[in-house]
């Protein structure tokens, strides 16, 4: 069983201001801190349940954010950029994906930090004519390769929007916002406790084929809102890429991974 970790920072516990995840803040330096000891928890509870191998991804913000002194002795570590491709180690040999650390699309109501790729410049993504973020982007990925998601870490809205998508899978809730940037979080140890206990029974339900790969099926259709018309006046003209509002473009194929590189989300 190979197990695939990979993490952002807006969804750790005691993560709850713009600042602690952007690098040169004080805060951050803390926040990375959390989120290393958060991914250890998950590699101790993966081995616990069986798996033989761990690919950790560092997807933060070009992929240094987690303490690598800190980091798991067993496990590999993903991290850099620019990337050709973002989840660079995620194949089918892969046996399940955990998403640590995430966060709710954007425009959720009580989501912590919640955006999707962009804080500044995406107002909203649709796959297919659904409502998606970075959950349901990554976990569409993982189904390219036919490998399912089994746990996500969060917030109690990205939990939630976890669940909705994907069905019966493992999920820690470390947090509840009040607000974007205003929450309640436990503490950080037990947090760590919780992730390695659901990250455990992730990779023994896994073993036992309980869960389903998301799979998003062709032809495929991703449309963008963007916060400013700029941002859609610097992809209009690529392949594949209609304008069809100030704020608006859309992008159609029959690979997944090709639609998804035309506009930075992999």
């Amino acid at each position: 069983m190979k197990v695939y970790i990979t993490t952002d920072l807006e969804g750790v516990a005691g993560v709850v201001l713009e600042e602690q995840v952007s690098p040169g803040n004080p805060l951050y330096e803390e926040a990375r801190l959390l989120l290393t000891r958060e991914v250890n928890a998950a590699i101790e509870g993966a081995l616990e349940g069986g798996a033989k191998e761990i690919i950790v991804n560092d997807g933060h913000n070009g992929g240094f954010n987690i303490v690598l002194e800190e980091l798991h002795e067993e496990a590999k570590l993903v991290h850099g950029a620019p990337r050709p491709f973002a989840l660079a180690g995620l194949d089918s040999s892969v046996g399940v994906v955990f998403l640590l650390g995430y966060h709710s699309r954007a425009g959720t109501l009580r989501g912590v930090l919640d955006h999707t790729m962009s804080s500044q410049s995406i107002q909203n993504v649709y796959l297919n004519g659904e409502p998606i973020g970075e959950i349901g982007i990554e976990a569409s990925i993982a189904g390219y390769y036919g490998v399912p998601v089994g746990l996500v870490t969060g917030c109690a809205k990205a939990c939630e929007e976890a669940r909705d998508l994907l069905g019966n899978i493992e999920t820690a809730v470390v947090k509840w916002g009040f607000g974007r940037s205003f929450a309640m979080t436990i503490a950080p140890k037990k947090a760590r406790k919780f992730i390695r206990e659901a990250s455990r029974r992730a990779v023994e339900r896994a073993l036992k084929k309980e869960f389903k790969p998301f799979v998003v099926k062709p032809p495929i259709e991703l449309k963008i809102e963007y916060t400013l018309s700029k941002y859609a006046d610097s992809i209009e003209g690529k392949p594949d890429v209609e304008r069809i509002g100030p704020r608006t473009i859309l992008v159609r194929g029959e690979d997944l991974i090709k639609v998804f590189k035309t506009v930075g989300f992999c």
